[in-house]
Formats: structure tokens, C-alpha cells, sequence
């Protein structure tokens, strides 16, 4: 036997006995880690659609409080008023909310008003006969120990789940005596779960645990996670504010592809009631057993290259030619230049490593092109979300950020009509006219130096003065409304449609910044805000309606209509101006 040979058999044999150990406890470790994560990975997409459901009770809960506790609401129990109901709670109002129960019951305990409603089909429903069982004179939906109780959480009907909150009628600030109850709920249905499910990217299922048809999978997690419970093992601390969790999360693979994460939801009474059942696909476990592929592939290339580098130094030349070669690789890593290549004439062994090491340049080479062309879709794309300062603070790594405008300019707008034509319009239809009016505005943005802070539906919100601050933010944003109107025009000439736009704007002090770790977004918070919405939900069909102090700046450079003190929600009473158009003698 030669000498390469014999070196080759030891050498092989060395190579299986040391990729056999490492494989063996590669293996063991990582997919124990691989295993730990999918189960993390489960139990923090269960917690996202807990968290995706406890608020959306917490905004059914803010909802009831706002009209509960509310001088309007307050009065009507006393004089029953129908007025009242046609403004607050026609069947439009709870479509907007998507309410399918609404109830007022006086200090009696009798039900003064009941409605219910099918937003999916825009039709009104009987209230749920089973509901009245949980609103007698014992219930906890209609106890109310202070005017700031409140309930909320989940009761079981014959109709499905119900999500339900309670508060008691009083004033506006919060004075009594208390003049009965205001309750309000949402059918945890098909079409609500859907929701839930979109809003979170997540496929959540959820079963009536007083079904005698549920699965015998499903009635071993429920039994798993009532005696998980009772032993009170260390694992998933329920969220102290929660209604609705019963705090346990159990993770089990359903197949080589899937794996499911259940938690049992309690209802208002701290009952288990629902079983949430969310799916993921074993992406990390299956990522595990490719890498384990690749660790072993990767074994084996490295012992071969190994090898051969053994066996060619056993031979005369070789050295010389592996200087060579490494003399070559370290000038192109001196140099920088990846165009560079290293000598691979001839047609051994060690050609074909020179022509490899070549083979890896070409495509290091094109990687880098490639990092570099992505890095400028990245950041083009970064700079078309956030305003480019603050695309800069956040590649520097800034934790919050966060910064005080002493004044600038807010301006909502809302495309009156549009809510109505979406009814009736095919959504492929319905986006492209949006998108037409959206970019539009976009390029008004751009013409006026102004900075675009979001869309929400058919609302468009734009600000003046930051992030770069500018004395003409209060001109810049009118200028941009009355386009925004001509903009409008124009689109219902070459569209046929009769579309009118509603724009309320503010002038005052702001907060704006970035928060959160994932999608990113440039918002702003302050009353000033607030009270720029207000002026565009006060407003009329057409107009645009702005505050006293926007008025103050702008009043000798255009011409206003005074509108008078209206009483808006939230402010009291506020002296508004329409404005009109560019002075003349500012137009020239």
C-alpha cells in the first residue's frame, strides 16, 4: 500500500470517527435548543393573540365608559329623550363599532332600551334571550359598587361567546347617584376570530368548552391545562389586569409540520369557558434538521479539504505552491479587490483549490454587489416611511425617540362619501381610487415641504414645522389644504365621481417621535393633535375648519369665513374659521 493511500485511510477513518461525535452532539444540543425555541416561539404568539384580544375588551370597555359615563346618557334615563338614541346609538353607530348588542337598564333593573344588530349583513337582530340571565338584579353586569366601576370580559350564550363590558350611567364626572347601566357587547364569532387573526397574523381558533362534540385532542389540553393549573408549576405568569386569561399555556407538536399553542379563556364570572387553539408551522424545528444537514455536509467538505492538503504535502512542490496560493489570497485580502484572482494553472489538486478559491471571490464578489444594491433598497425604503433625520437617529441605534415642537401645524382630512361608495364598490376598485386620491395628496406633501405622518382609512394626516422646524408651517399646511381641494376637483372630473373633502386643522405644541421596536412609524401626541381631529370631524362637507390660534397666523395672508363658537367634544365650546382662500394681494 502507498504512502497516500495509507495516509487516505487513516485520515478517512479519523474524518468518520470525528464527524460521527460532533454530528451525535450537535445533534443532541441543538435540537434541545431548536425544541426550546418553538415551544418560545408558540407560547409568545399565544400571548400576542391574548394581548390582541384583552384589548380589543379594553376598547369595548373604554367605549361603554366613554358613553356610560356621559352627561348626555345621564340625562336620558331621566327624560328619555329619543333624540338621544338616533344621534348615539342608531343602528350606524353600532355598525361603526361593531356592536351587536346594546342595552340601558334604569336603577330598577328594567331595560329602557335594547338593541342588536348584524354588522355583517347591516340588519338588526333580537337581543339574545340568554343575556337576560346574566343581567338580573344579582348580576355582576349591573352591580355597581362606585360611578367609576366597571365591568367586562366574556359571558357564553346560545348564540356563541359574547365579549361584554358594563358601566354604570353617570355624569361626566363621574357624579351619581347612578341612573342604571350601560351594556355593550361583541359576538366572539367567526368573522370577529378572522379579525383577530388578521390583526395579528396568527391562526387562531377558539372552541366552547361546553361543547360535547369537542375533539378528544382538544378535551386532553383542556384536562392538561385544568390540572397544569391546579398544581400551580412554574411556567406563564397571567397578566394581573386581564379579564379574560387563565394564565396557562401549554405547547404540542400536532405533526412534522405544525405545532399548536392552547390557553383556556375565562369568562366574566372567572369560569374557564373558551379553549384558544393557535397554529404556526414548525418553521425553527424544520430549519434545526436542515442545519444539522448542513453541519454534516459542511463536516465532511472541511475533514476532505483536510485530507487532501495532507496528502499533497507529502509531495515535493506543493509547498511552494500553497505559498503561492496563500500569497495570492492575501493580496486580494490586502488589497480590498474582489476582481483580483489567484494563480490556478494546471489541472491538480491544487489548481482546482486555486480555481475554488476563485470560484469564491466571483461570488463573494457578486454577494457584495448584490449586499450593496440591497442595502440601497433599504434604505430608500426606510426614508420613504421615516423622515430622513429620524431614519439617522435610528441607524445610530437611539433607544426612544422623542422631541417637543414648541408649535407647528396639524391638518386631518376625510373624504366625505367615501365609507358609502365602499359599500358598494369592489375593494380592488375601492384601493385604486384611494391610492389615486392618497398620491395626490403625496405630491402636495412634497411640493409644500411638508411631512406626511399616516393614512387611517380614508383619513389622511399631515404636520408642519418638524421634523425640521420652519417659521411658514401655519402657510405651508393652508396652501396644502386649498390644493388638497383642487386636488379633489380634479380627481372627480376625470373619475365621475362627486367626492368632498372635510379638513380640520390646529396650530400649537406637539410631541413627536418613534416608539415600539417593530414597523416603525413617525406619530405625533399632544392636545394640539387631538384638537386638529376635532376640527375635521366638526367640520362641514367641503370645508376646511380651523382653530383660532391657526387663525391668528394665517389671517392676513388669506380669507376666512367665522364660523362662530361651536360646541366640540372634548374642548367645550371653541370660535372656529373656515378657511376661504389666498388673499389677492398674497396671491400676487
Amino acid at each position: 500500500m502507498k504512502l497516500r493511500q495509507k495516509t487516505l485511510l487513516v485520515i478517512g477513518l479519523s474524518l468518520v470517527g470525528l464527524v460521527g461525535v460532533l454530528y451525535a452532539t450537535a445533534y443532541i444540543h441543538l435540537m434541545k435548543h431548536t425544541q426550546d425555541l418553538e415551544v418560545d416561539y408558540t407560547t409568545q404568539g399565544v400571548k400576542r393573540a391574548l394581548d390582541a384580544l384583552d384589548e380589543d375588551a379594553s376598547n369595548l370597555s373604554v367605549l361603554v365608559r366613554q358613553l356610560g359615563a356621559w352627561d348626555d346618557t345621564y340625562n336620558f334615563m331621566a327624560d328619555s329623550n329619543k333624540r338621544y338614541l338616533k344621534t348615539n346609538l342608531s343602528k350606524q353607530t353600532l355598525s361603526d363599532f361593531k356592536l351587536n348588542t346594546t342595552l340601558l337598564i334604569n336603577s330598577d333593573r328594567q331595560t329602557v332600551f335594547s338593541r342588536g344588530f348584524d354588522f355583517k349583513y347591516q340588519k338588526g337582530i333580537p337581543v339574545s334571550k340568554g343575556l337576560q340571565q346574566h343581567l338580573t338584579a344579582s348580576s355582576l353586569l349591573v352591580q355597581h359598587a362606585t360611578p367609576k366601576t366597571s365591568h367586562e370580559g366574556i359571558v357564553i350564550l346560545p348564540e356563541g361567546p359574547l365579549l361584554i363590558a358594563s358601566h354604570p350611567i353617570v355624569t361626566n364626572k363621574f357624579n351619581g347617584p347612578i341612573r342604571g347601566t350601560l351594556v355593550m357587547g361583541r359576538y366572539l364569532n367567526a368573522d370577529e376570530i378572522k379579525r383577530l387573526a388578521t390583526l395579528t397574523q396568527l391562526s387562531i381558533t377558539i372552541h366552547n368548552l361546553n361543547n360535547v362534540q369537542l375533539p378528544p385532542n382538544l378535551q386532553a389540553m383542556t384536562t392538561a391545562l385544568a390540572e397544569k393549573e391546579k398544581q400551580k408549576e412554574l411556567g406563564e405568569i397571567p397578566n394581573p389586569k386581564s379579564q379574560i386569561q387563565n394564565g396557562k399555556i401549554l405547547v404540542r407538536p400536532l405533526d412534522e409540520n405544525a405545532i399548536a399553542g392552547y390557553t383556556i379563556l375565562k369568562d366574566i364570572y372567572g369560569k374557564p369557558a373558551l379553549l384558544m387553539e393557535v397554529q404556526f408551522p414548525r418553521i425553527i424545528y424544520n430549519q434545526g434538521k436542515a442545519s444539522l444537514i448542513y453541519l454534516l455536509l459542511s463536516l465532511l467538505g472541511a475533514g476532505f479539504v483536510f485530507g487532501i492538503g495532507n496528502l499533497l504535502l507529502l509531495e515535493k512542490m506543493v509547498l511552494s505552491r500553497l505559498a503561492s496560493l496563500s500569497d495570492g489570497v492575501k493580496s486580494i485580502g490586502t488589497s480590498g479587490d474582489l476582481s483580483l484572482r489567484v494563480s490556478s494553472a494546471g489541472e491538480d489538486e491544487l489548481s482546482s483549490l486555486g480555481g475554488t478559491i476563485n470560484w469564491m471571490l466571483e461570488t463573494l464578489e457578486f454577494s457584495l454587489k448584490q449586499l450593496k444594491s440591497e442595502q440601497e433598497k433599504a434604505e430608500h425604503l426606510l426614508l420613504n416611511i421615516l423622515p430622513s433625520a429620524i431614519a439617522e437617529r435610528l441607524k445610530k441605534e437611539e433607544s426612544i425617540i422623542a422631541d417637543s415642537f414648541p408649535e407647528a401645524t396639524v391638518l386631518f382630512a376625510d373624504i366625505v362619501g367615501f365609507t358609502k361608495l365602499a359599500a358598494r364598490t369592489s375593494p380592488v376598485e375601492l384601493v385604486s381610487l384611494l391610492n389615486q386620491i392618497f398620491s395626490a395628496f403625496d405630491r402636495l406633501v412634497e411640493l409644500h415641504g411638508l411631512e406626511k405622518i399616516k393614512t387611517i382609512g380614508d383619513a389622511y394626516m399631515v404636520v408642519g414645522g418638524l421634523p425640521k422646524p420652519r417659521p411658514d408651517h401655519a402657510v405651508a399646511v393652508a396652501e396644502m389644504a386649498l390644493d388638497m381641494q383642487e386636488a379633489i376637483k380634479q380627481f372627480n372630473v376625470a373619475n365621475n365621481v362627486d367626492f368632498s373633502i372635510r379638513i380640520g386643522i390646529n396650530t400649537g405644541p406637539v410631541v413627536a417621535g418613534v416608539i415600539g421596536i417593530k414597523k416603525f412609524i413617525y406619530d405625533l401626541w399632544g392636545d394640539t393633535v387631538n384638537t386638529a381631529s376635532r376640527m375635521e370631524s366638526h367640520g362641514v362637507a367641503g370645508g376646511i375648519q380651523m382653530t383660532e390660534a391657526t387663525y391668528k397666523c394665517l389671517k392676513d395672508k388669506f380669507d376666512f369665513e367665522n364660523r362662530g363658537v361651536i360646541q366640540v367634544k372634548g374642548k367645550g365650546d371653541m370660535t372656529v374659521y373656515l378657511l376661504v382662500a389666498k388673499k389677492a394681494i398674497a396671491r400676487g
